[in-house]
């Protein structure tokens, strides 16, 4: 036993202190998580054998043999710990798996020629991921999503804060830990290393390392490998995304969202030069404030709100808009089409383009603004609006949390932000927040209104999100299908309890109407969809039309139907309407504005000059002509001189660019 253990005083105390400390620790964490004998008698075998472990002699090492067999094995291990921080490695499938598995391996055999030891290097591959999990940890802890790379943008914000929170060691964290320490035992006492005289090999192998890791990185960012190991793309979730695909695949895979690439030709006396050509002396936000004659004004963005017979004149059992539809018909109202870069979900990116002017096109594919670029102050809609006079409110009866409206709304120049919490008493339908009552909260804060201020309010409803499959005891499909040749076989009762969530938005909307068309105050309200429900809701649709849904991918033109939908812009006055107007969601915000009468900023009347030759930009498509007359485009169709180019290095300096941003221009 001599040779195995080191019995010097030093020794025995380091260990003894170390047993001590892990046995306060477990003490604490088994009171938190809820004291049980198992729990407890757990911890003190575990601290006392960690404790223990310190008591073998530093030349205790395994044979070259097993340690050789340990440099794969262990960041198995390692990988299942971190896992187990938040969530269980079960939930991983093989080729998931595998893929975060070769992030370990890699990493391990980076330490090994960076340290020139197993001992070092399997250290390094253990302990990197182990801190790495445990902030990942925290956040969740704090926030309730994970550690994403664009955090590292907020830093300085993170440590302003770190102090109002309690640092609290639940008993699953503590043992977690213990596996970790436990698999740094094991790499410490590994026997392989480089000698001396290797060195040529060992600097080989570190640039072969480095290589590696590179090559890991750019690779797991690409389309090609998340789509080969089924990678989930659901950045709404975040943290089911790290569930599913694993806490280093998941992160390493957001890298691609993180930089917005420079435009041809970009700087910032490009873009002062563009500025300047506009004329903005009568047009800038000083020139003049809101009064009270000035016109509230309220947008209502409203979830998967669409008109499906973009796809054809199908019949219905009852009409599922008759309201808006009306509208159309008297001319009460402008009802146009308005087309956004998104379809069945990413809402924030719709919303990021009406607010700003911006436009998705010009931003990675699947990127979301709310998360990955905007991080300070942003010129909005609302803070041109706040500028001139307006009370700004942001409404949204759901998780504050949410694409990171919390932060982003207020960075946007809201006053006021209103979330789920605050919609009392409010009537539900399928757990969400139902229009009549959210459009309520509206007339609430109108009527709360104090002094002479105008009103912006600004609301995303939840009612008609996705999830129409489901059986529900509060949502029978009152719109049905009609029409069928018989040969229909997929079942219809997804898209019918979608259109009957249609109408009810159309019946609150009337109500809406009702209300202010008594007020003496001068009101716009202007509601259009984020975008069209998912695909298996359209479908059907397509069928009855007697399309297969492949037709979306034979032309551009019918590409765009997927990605339109209705505006409404109503008004209690007389306010002048266009007929069969078309527009993208980053023009509108600029035509809602010239419509009113209000002065614009010189981003916005920039914008509407772009328009005139370009009436639709999205992520997808671009479309040239008129509002009345469009001609689609792929992307790769656009010549590379046009006004397009230039409304892109505009977009760089003003979301991009911050320590440059015109902010004059743009707001």
């Amino acid at each position: 036993m001599n040779k195995i253990f080191d019995h010097s005083k030093a020794r025995i105390a380091a260990a003894g202190v170390v047993a001590a400390i892990l046995l306060i620790l477990t003490g604490l964490a088994v009171k938190a998580d809820g004291l049980t004998v198992w729990k407890l008698a757990l911890g003190i075998l575990i601290s006392l054998l960690l404790g223990g472990s310190l008591l073998i002699r530093k030349e205790i090492r395994f044979p070259k043999w097993v340690s050789a067999l340990l440099i794969p094995l262990l960041p198995i291990l390692t990988l299942c710990l971190t896992e187990c921080f938040t969530h269980v490695p079960q939930d991983l499938t093989p080729a998931i798996f595998f893929l975060n598995y070769l992030a370990y391996l890699i990493l391990c055999l980076a330490g090994i020629t960076v340290f020139g030891s197993t001992r070092g290097g399997l250290t390094f591959g253990t302990l990197v991921p182990m801190i790495f999990g445990l902030v990942n940890y925290y956040v969740v802890s704090f926030r309730s999503s994970p550690v994403v790379p664009w955090d590292f943008y907020s830093l300085g914000t993170a440590a302003s804060v770190a102090d109002n929170y309690n640092l609290d060691v639940p008993f699953r964290l503590l043992f977690v830990i213990f596996g970790f320490v436990a698999v740094i035992f094991l790499g410490r006492r590994t026997s392989l290393k480089f000698q001396k005289k290797q060195w040529k090999i060992r600097l080989v192998s570190v640039v072969v390392s480095i290589g590696l890791v590179f090559g890991y990185v750019q690779a797991v960012k690409t389309d090609e490998v998340g789509e080969l190991a089924g990678l989930d793309t659901t950045l709404f979730t975040p943290n089911v995304l790290y569930r599913n695909n694993g806490l280093i695949a998941a992160f390493v895979s957001n890298l691609k969202f993180m930089d917005v690439e420079k435009p041809a030709g970009y700087s910032v006396s490009a873009a002062e030069e563009l500025a300047e050509s506009v004329e903005t002396e009568e047009n800038t936000a000083t020139v003049t404030k809101a009064t009270k004659e000035s016109p509230n004004i309220i947008v209502i963005m409203n979830e998967a709100f669409s008109d499906l017979d973009i796809y054809g004149d199908f019949e219905t059992s009852e009409d599922y808009m008759p309201f808006i539809h009306s509208l159309k018909e008297s001319k009460e109202a402008e009802v146009g089409k308005l087309y956004v870069s998104v379809k069945g979900g990413n809402t924030a990116n719709t919303e990021f383009e009406f607010l700003t002017g911006n436009s998705m096109g010009f931003l990675p594919a699947g990127s979301v603004p709310y998360q990955q670029y905007i991080k300070q102050e942003q010129p909005s809609l609302a803070s041109h609006l706040g500028a001139l006079g307006y009370v700004t409110s942001a409404l949204h009866p759901y998780r504050a949390a949410g694409w990171c409206r919390d932060k982003v709304y207020p960075w946007l120049g809201f006053d006021n932000t209103y979330f789920q919490n605050d919609f009392e008493n409010a009537t539900k339908l399928r757990g969400y927040v139902d229009d009549e009552s959210a459009f309520a909260k509206l007339k609430e804060l109108y009527q709360e209104r104090q002094g002479e201020s105008p009103l912006f309010a600004f609301e995303v409803t939840m009612q008609n999100h996705g999830g129409y499959s489901k059986e529900y005891t509060d949502l029978f499909p009152d719109i049905r299908l009609t029409g069928y040749s018989g040969k229909e076989t997929t079942n219809t009762e997804a898209t019918e309890k979608y259109l009957t969530l249609v109408q009810k938005t159309d019946a609150a909307f009337k109500e809406l109407t009702e209300y202010f068309a008594t007020q003496d105050e001068p009101t716009v309200i202007l509601m259009f969809g984020d975008h069209q429900p998912s695909d298996y809701i359209c479908n059907p649709i397509l069928r009855l039309m007697g399309q297969d849904s492949s037709i979306r991918e034979t032309s551009v033109d019918e590409l765009r139907k997927g990605y339109v939908v209705p505006y409404i812009l109503w008004s209690n006055y007389d306010l002048e309407k266009e007929e069969d107007n078309a527009i993208s969601a980053n023009y509108l915000s600029g035509y809602l504005l010239d419509k009113i009468g209000l002065p614009l900023s010189g981003y916005q009347t920039w914008l509407l000059g772009l328009r005139e030759e370009y009436p639709v930009i999205t992520a997808n498509f671009y479309a040239d002509g008129t509002a009345d007359d469009l001609t689609f485009h792929k992307w790769e169709e656009l010549p590379s001189d046009t006004k397009v180019h230039d409304y892109n290095i505009l977009q760089y300096n003003n979301l991009t660019d911050w320590k440059h941003r015109l902010t004059n221009f743009f707001d």
